[in-house]
């Protein structure tokens, strides 16, 4: 196995140019250059090149909530890791500060690399115990080829990239191979970060509301409020696709108080109508990490009048997974304040089953990818009647999302599922673009 020569690298600076200071991997600039002799090679001899661009989830969350000191761990981990299933077959180096390229030369086709990709995923999704905590990292990776998908080294890099923003859209633990129709894949995310800056001043953000279901009933018992960007440059955005540049921004620190704050308001008007109807509002995994979360939620709650029990803080799966003992504790004094709890997501990355005891929550909700095509598979259909009863007996309400037809309605209100969500319902959904 190789290590990470971080400490028994020369000191001579030619050699401290050439890798990080953080991992010990290649420099960009120099990795660059590596690469371009390898194409160069491939191109004399008739062989094939592979370009992984690799994001590490949630290290930006962990270096904002537990310290740079604990992130630079963690990150030296997961490129030890990286490093590790590569073998000899390659060489890694850093990007950006979460982000790592692996180049594979010498390959002969697109699927003999997919196994090598599927071990990347594997590994780096394995708990990382640092300090006496146990953390959870994975990466999203996007794969490009020389000669296929590029033949130069800026083509390749770039290609790479839109691959991985194609991985990262599907969710945490995805990877996606480059296409032509990638070029065309959406606005630029340098550009969405830029226009995102100001997007609050110019008053272009607003919630979309959408209903949620009761399963037996058919009757609206909840509305998820879901924050979307109108962009006069991009056009209307929902929160996936400009979520990824927030973070960039480090404005979510900025943009979830304003949707928890708005969406409160709006469901006190709805409280002094005569509507029992709660308001769910999600809270992004960086949320979870932060101290100030319970303040926001009661400054919410009093600023608007709102009963706290008509109020719902959705989680994912993967934030609950970073630090389960912190957010424990977190959920507990959430609770405290009588909000209700739910989970999003559910069998989309990290499983949260083994702690799904300990999490005081009132509501898990099935991701919509776990339930995608499960009308035609006995295999899925056999986990969410699992899941489901699992689920009550902990007491615990079971909510589908991406819920697109009436025959996946009945499917899973035949299973036991109680709440229902999805594109079957979008007649009845709603914006607020007055929220202030």
């Amino acid at each position: 196995m190789r290590q990470l020569a971080i400490q028994s690298r020369s000191q001579d600076p030619a050699s401290q140019s050439r890798h990080d200071d953080v991992t010990g991997l290649a420099t960009r600039r120099h990795a660059e250059h590596q690469l371009a002799s390898l194409l160069a090679s491939a191109a004399e001899q008739g062989t094939k090149v592979a370009v992984l661009h690799v994001d590490i989830d949630r290290l930006k969350e962990i270096n904002h909530s537990l310290g740079r000191s604990v992130g630079d761990a963690c990150l030296r981990l997961v490129a030890q890791r990286i490093v590790d299933v590569i073998d000899l077959k390659g060489s890694a180096s850093r990007l950006d500060s979460d982000e790592i390229m692996a180049v594979l030369p010498d390959v002969t086709t697109l699927e003999g690399v997919l196994p090598i990709v599927e071990r990347l995923l594997e590994r780096t999704r394995q708990p990382i115990d640092l300090s006496g905590r146990t953390l959870f990292a994975s990466c999203c990776i996007g794969l490009a080829l020389y000669p296929d998908h590029g033949s130069t080294v800026t083509e390749l890099m770039r290609h790479a990239n839109l691959a991985r923003r194609r991985a990262q859209a599907r969710g945490s633990m995805q990877y996606w191979a480059f296409s032509p129709e990638l070029l065309d894949d959406g606005p630029d995310r340098i550009a969405l970060r830029c226009e995102l800056r100001d997007a609050f001043a110019r008053g272009e953000m607003e919630l979309r509301y959408r209903p949620v279901l009761c399963a037996r009933s058919g009757q609206v018992v909840a509305v998820s409020a879901q924050p979307r960007w109108c962009s006069p440059r991009f056009g209307v955005l929902e929160t996936a696709q400009w979520l990824p540049a927030a973070r960039d921004n480090d404005q979510l620190h900025e943009i979830c108080p304003w949707v928890l704050a708005s969406a409160c308001r709006h469901a006190r008007s709805w409280y002094e109508a005569g509507s029992g109807l709660r308001v769910v509002v999600g809270v992004p995994s960086e949320g979870l990490m932060d101290n100030v979360l319970v303040e926001c939620v009661r400054f919410a709650l009093e600023e608007s009048g709102l009963p706290a029990g008509l109020l719902e803080i959705e989680l994912t799966e993967g934030g609950l997974m970073q630090d389960p003992e912190h957010v424990c504790a977190l959920l507990e004094r959430l609770k405290a304040t009588g909000v209700g709890l739910s989970i999003d997501g559910f069998g989309k990355g990290h499983s949260s089953l083994g702690h799904l005891s300990l999490f005081p929550i009132d509501t898990l909700k099935l991701d919509a990818l776990f339930i995608d095509d499960c009308l035609d598979n006995p295999r899925r259909q056999a986990i969410i009647r699992s899941v489901i009863g699992m689920a009550h007996e902990l007491g615990v309400r079971v909510a589908a999302s991406g819920v697109g037809s009436r025959q996946l309605a009945d499917f899973l209100r035949e299973q036991g599922c109680d709440l229902l969500q999805g594109s079957l319902w979008s007649r009845m959904e709603y914006s607020d673009s007055s929220s202030e």
